[in-house]
C-alpha cells in the first residue's frame, strides 16, 4: 500500500486506500492520482481524479461514495506516452500527479519526461500572433460599445485573456480546474490586484481592467 500521508482529508485517504486495493486486486499496471487532492489544494468534498493503466483501455467510470465523486479513467501505458508526447495541457496532469502504483517504473519515466517538456515549452510564434489579433479585435469592438455589449465582450473573452497571459509566460494554458491556481503564480503579469478587479469589480471596473490587461499583453506577445 502506498504512503497516503500527503492526502489532507481523511475521507480522501480512506477512499484512496480502497481504490488502490481494488486496482491491485484487478491487476492494474499503474495508478496515478491527479487533480486537487494530488496537489494538496482539495476541499473535503473535492472529487478523486484517478488514472488507471491496463493492458487494454477501459471505459470512463464515475460514481459517488459518501458525497465524494470518484472518476476513473482507464488507459493503456501506450496512451499515457501519447498524452505526454502531445504535450500542452496534458503535461500538467502528469507533472502534478501522484504515482500510487507503478511496478514497471514506466509512469515515473513518463512523469519525468512531462516535467522536462513543460519546463522547455515555448509559445509558438503563430499562437502569439493569433492572440495579438484576437485581443486587438476585442479592444476595437469595445470602443463605442454599449454597457451591455461591453459586459458581454469582457465576460466571453476573459478566458482568451488568460490564454494570452500564459503565452507570454511560455506555458501552455492549463485545464480550467487548474487555471485559477496557475494565474496568481505566473512570474510575468500586470502589477496590482488586476485579477480581483477583473472578476469581482463593478461592471465599469471589470471593463477598464480588461482593457488595461489586454493592452499590457499586446506589448509582450
Amino acid at each position: 500500500m502506498p504512503d497516503l500521508s500527503f492526502v489532507q482529508h481523511g475521507v480522501h485517504r480512506r477512499l484512496l486506500a480502497e481504490e488502490v486495493a481494488r486496482a491491485l486486486e484487478a491487476g492494474a499496471l499503474g495508478l496515478m492520482l491527479c487533480g486537487s487532492v494530488a496537489r494538496g489544494t482539495a476541499r473535503p468534498t473535492s472529487d478523486l481524479d484517478l488514472r488507471l493503466y491496463w493492458p487494454e483501455a477501459r471505459p470512463f467510470e464515475a460514481e459517488e461514495h459518501g458525497g465524494i465523486l470518484i472518476e476513473r479513467r482507464g488507459h493503456t501505458l501506450t496512451r499515457g506516452r501519447e498524452q505526454v508526447e502531445a504535450g500542452r495541457a496534458e503535461l500538467y496532469a502528469w507533472v502534478e500527479g501522484r504515482l500510487l502504483h507503478d511496478p514497471s517504473g514506466e509512469l515515473a519515466r513518463l512523469q519525468r519526461e512531462a516535467e522536462e517538456r513543460l519546463a522547455a515549452y515555448r509559445t509558438p510564434p503563430e499562437e502569439r500572433h493569433a492572440l495579438r489579433y484576437w485581443l486587438s479585435t476585442v479592444l476595437y469592438k469595445l470602443e463605442g460599445a454599449s454597457q451591455e455589449q461591453m459586459a458581454f465582450l469582457v465576460h466571453t473573452n476573459t478566458w482568451k485573456l488568460a490564454e494570452a497571459l500564459c503565452a507570454v509566460n511560455d506555458c501552455p494554458i492549463p485545464p480550467a480546474t487548474l487555471l485559477w491556481e496557475t494565474l496568481p503564480g505566473l512570474s510575468w503579469q500586470p502589477e496590482g490586484d488586476w485579477l480581483c478587479r477583473l472578476l469581482l469589480g463593478e461592471a465599469e471596473v471589470r471593463q477598464a481592467t480588461f482593457g488595461e490587461v489586454a493592452a499590457w499583453l499586446l506589448c509582450r506577445l
